[in-house]
């Protein structure tokens, strides 16, 4: 084996348990299939996925403060995120601990509706090509939330769990399977947040959290 080639192989063997921990923990790249997610997302898509919360003490302290929001949604966004953090931690997600409150914890947090996030879908099994999907949240855990099927379905959100369905209601040749086909979401499977349309460069940018005019879902108390 020559000098050059064992450098090389060297350097890899060096770079990439580093490379691997952070994209199993931190970030990662994800296609988009179907047309379900359509404005937001089209088919073909590449999105960066956020993993985890990086330093979330800093995170939880910054909700946890006696501060006052300026905006009507940002004391949604606060309220939603100490009811979060109040239910996680009830379910057993670890809150404050020095390891995970100071380096990073995964999956993110979920507080904010109108986010979208990939999960391990809960029909994997019978769907092996689409085992990861990629929809919108629009019920907590632990909040009432109207399913869009049926202005009169009213569903209630389990404390570690979520609504999610495509944005797409109006396909007439690909049907969204979402929440609605199999209930709601638990966070166990949670691969992350959507944050970033990556690819093509002609849709690059951030990937807004979109709720509707007319709120789908609230907290019972």
């Amino acid at each position: 084996m020559s000098a050059r080639l064992r450098q090389c192989l060297t350097t890899v063997a060096l770079a990439a348990p580093p490379i691997l921990f952070f994209k199993d923990n931190f970030y990662s790249l994800c296609r988009v299939k179907g047309s379900s997610m359509e404005p937001a997302l089209y088919h073909g898509d590449i999105i960066l996925v956020r993993k985890s919360d990086v330093f979330p003490k800093a995170m939880w302290q910054r909700y946890l403060s006696a501060s006052v929001p300026d905006t009507v949604e940002e004391e949604e966004e606060h309220q939603n995120a100490v009811r979060v953090m109040a239910l996680d931690a009830s379910a057993g997600r670890p809150i404050g601990e020095w390891w995970w409150g100071y380096t990073f914890l995964k999956p993110p947090m979920i507080h904010q509706l109108g986010t979208i996030i990939v999960f391990l879908a809960p029909d994997a099994a019978k769907y092996p090509s689409s085992e990861y999907r990629v929809k919108r949240v629009v019920g907590l855990g632990g909040q009432l939330c109207r399913a869009s099927d049926d202005y009169h379905n009213i569903k209630k959100v389990p404390e570690f769990s979520l609504w999610v369905e495509g944005d797409n209601r109006d396909s007439d040749t690909e049907r969204s399977v979402d929440s609605l086909v199999y209930g709601p979401v638990c966070k166990n499977t949670v691969v992350g947040v959507a944050e970033r349309i990556v690819w093509p460069p002609s849709r690059w940018g951030a990937i807004p959290c979109v709720t509707p005019p007319v709120p789908r879902a609230w907290w019972q108390y």
